[in-house]
């Protein structure tokens, strides 16, 4: 009589072939004889997933596991299993395991990566921000050229209130992809609120000179320098604001609003009645004109 160790040998051949059926028989004989054998159950779990019974194959799977709880093999073909099924946290733990037993297991970190972004952009959708936040740095930590999680791990700091860390992840984002204008804009949105007002428009600089059309970008620009008292330095970023999206009425407030810090009174006011041209019922754009009004009569 074969033992277990021969009788796994010849349905392992009988596998490799493609001789399916065969192997399937005889793996199921040797669990029979030694229920939950761990190299049995691994490879009879390999089979139904190869043939297309995923969720058949994911007790045969979780039974090598617990046979041979440190063969990092077993935790990766699991982890594989749980993905095909659906079940991300799952497979993520077991990809964890892989690289907790073998730390440089390539295959375990590359699928790690993204099934713990999936996690991390469900906790972030459903507002668990600090899930979503320290799901993002582990992401990081294994894949550190990963743009969306920079940048997504960026608006999760956000979120939080760690505006350190907000600006430290969008200007990594920021670095990873030049042209992402809208990683230049958060980091300089949070060393804004930081108070680091020079970094905030040296964050915005490459921004405008790679899109000079860029009406957002120049509307921080006006604020940031409105804030270092650079009035006419503002009054330019403003014009070049209302240049780039002439229809934004958000944008003719901070110019007005800029012209009127600068002492140009006359010219708020044409900024301000433009803005009324296209919203008639803007608070923001009477108060706007009101002031500039009253600036001009003092004249």
């Amino acid at each position: 009589m074969a033992t277990v160790s021969e009788a796994l040998s010849i349905a392992l051949d009988h596998h490799i072939a493609g001789r399916v059926a065969e192997a399937e028989t005889l793996y199921g004989r040797i669990l029979e004889a030694v229920p939950g054998h761990p190299g049995a159950s691994h490879l009879m779990g390999l089979l139904l997933a190869q043939t297309g019974r995923a969720a058949a194959a994911l007790p045969h799977l979780n039974a090598a596991v617990a046979g041979d709880p440190a063969s990092p093999t077993y935790h990766l073909n699991r982890g594989k299993v749980q993905d095909a099924l659906g079940r991300t946290a799952g497979a993520a733990a077991s990809w964890l395991a892989t690289l907790r037993l073998q730390p440089d297991h390539a295959e375990a970190a590359e699928r790690l990566a993204p099934a713990l972004r999936l996690l991390a952009e469900t906790a972030f959708d459903s507002g668990a921000l600090a899930s979503a936040a320290a799901l993002y740095e582990r992401v990081l930590a294994l894949d550190p050229q990963n743009l969306p999680a920079a940048f997504d791990a960026a608006m999760a700091a956000k979120g939080l209130g760690r505006l350190h860390e907000a600006a430290r992840l969008a200007g990594l984002a920021a670095r990873l992809d030049p042209t992402l204008l809208r990683a230049r804009m958060a980091e300089a949105e949070a060393r804004r609120a930081l108070g680091q007002t020079e970094r905030a428009i040296a964050a915005l600089r490459p921004a405008v000179a790679l899109d000079p059309a860029q009406g957002g970008c120049w509307a921080s620009l006006c604020l940031l320098r409105n804030d270092l008292g650079q009035r006419g330095a503002a009054v330019v970023a403003g014009r070049r604001a209302a240049l780039a999206a002439p229809a934004d009425t958000g944008l003719l407030v901070r110019l007005a609003a800029a012209q009127q810090i600068a002492e140009k009174p006359r010219a708020a006011l044409a900024a301000a009645r433009r803005g009324l041209s296209l919203d008639p019922t803007s608070a923001e754009l009477h108060l706007a004109l009101g002031a500039a009004l009253d600036a001009v009569h003092a004249l």
